[in-house]
């Protein structure tokens, strides 16, 4: 399954930044309002319960899940810029709105324009633009190449949550990569991520599949991330062992804390076992709307 590793890599990183796995080293606009406050790690735990996540709009919390993870989703204040360093750094901006605008992570740059509907993705000198689809909301319902083909859809429940996105092709790999949202009410519960490589019209060969698991505390704040990446047999099939277990070939447990005044995580270790055991301390910078 190594000979797939890079392609499964560019295509989580394609437009998923997660918190530590693609630090790999081998990865409608409105006029701002108030000028942000930037919070940094010295604020305390917040100690009395907040609004939930849920108090932000469906479609903020969906451009969040389409470009990034939940780990960098607020609490309940929208957010105009964050970084998270400790092995790289990633950089997200939003608009006024709060939506996705632009992110960076090392020679990866996105650029999202809900005026003209085109995603730049670069990476390098290599530059990418593709035509998106939005609904009335500017949920992002699917992406085009320039010779018209589907390069991302989305999927949404009845509440509006997106549920599903599947990049295809994206960035002219032959990898289809698919993340499937779980929520429990209003906040994701669980992330499952696979991939493939399709053979032809009728057979798919698995190439990689995980699972996230999203732990809040009592004061509804982000306390824990456990993700596990399942071993696959040469067939694609997940291992299951003799205790009738999917075998994991790691496991990255992240614990958060340093909350500041708006109940959102400051600072982070994550915990890596398995094939690739290490541990990383993260530190998150936020500047507020």
């Amino acid at each position: 399954m190594k000979t797939y590793s890079r392609l499964v890599y560019l295509c989580l990183c394609g437009m998923v930044i997660m918190s530590t796995g693609c630090d790999k080293k081998s990865p409608e606009p409105k006029s701002e309002q108030q000028s942000a406050t930037e919070q940094t790690t010295t604020s305390s735990e917040s100690t009395t319960p907040t609004a939930p996540t849920s108090a932000l709009t469906v479609g903020v919390i969906n451009s969040y899940l389409f470009h990034t993870e939940p780990e960098l989703l607020p609490n309940h204040k929208l957010i105009k810029q964050q970084s998270v360093t400790g092995q790289g750094e990633k950089e997200i901006t939003y608009n006024a709105q709060g939506y996705v605008a632009s992110y960076n992570l090392q020679d990866l740059h996105a650029e999202v324009n809900y005026e003209t509907g085109k995603y730049l993705y670069q990476v390098k000198d290599n530059k990418t633009i593709y035509d998106i689809t939005f609904d009335n909301i500017k949920n992002i319902l699917g992406m085009k190449n320039s010779e018209g083909d589907i390069v991302a859809r989305s999927e949404f429940d009845e509440q509006g949550h997106l549920i599903e996105t599947v990049l295809s092709h994206f960035i002219g790999n032959n990898i289809i990569f698919r993340s499937q949202i779980i929520y429990d009410q209003d906040r994701v519960d669980q992330v499952l991520y696979t991939a493939y490589v399709p053979v032809d019209d009728e057979t798919k060969f698995p190439v990689f599949s995980q699972e996230k698991n999203v732990i809040y505390n009592a004061n509804q704040q982000l306390a824990q991330t456990v993700v596990k990446t399942f071993k696959l047999a040469s067939n694609g099939d997940i291992i299951i062992n003799q205790q009738n277990e999917q075998e994991v070939e790691s496991t990255e447990t992240c614990t958060y804390s340093d909350y500041n005044e708006n109940d959102d995580w400051t600072t982070a270790q994550c915990i890596t076992t398995g094939e690739e055991a290490k541990t990383v301390n993260l530190v998150r910078t936020i500047q507020y709307q």
